[in-house]
């Protein structure tokens, strides 16, 4: 699934994005325009999006070069792989 265009955009918790920056040794990138969130109804939520990651993504045998990652508090979420 995310090796194909399936895969629109992905979201990283907030909370989570410091280890992984830590580990893979990155930093996180300031967006040009913020991002607000919308919650899965479609109703705009009080939450914005500032910053990003890339990095190269596999899971398993599927594997997705420079993937993007919108850096949100995604409640009870790590990660969300999704489409538009």
């Amino acid at each position: 699934m995310i090796d194909s265009d399936s895969v629109v955009y992905t979201l990283i918790h907030n909370q989570l994005v410091d280890k992984v920056c830590q580990k893979l040794e990155i930093q996180s990138i300031l967006l040009a325009k913020e991002k607000l969130i919308r919650d899965y109804d479609e109703k705009l939520v009080r939450k914005t999006i500032t910053h990003k990651i890339l990095l190269n993504l596999t899971i398993k045998s599927h594997k997705k070069l420079t993937m993007s990652m919108l850096i949100a508090d995604i409640e009870h979420h790590e990660a969300i792989l999704s489409k538009f």
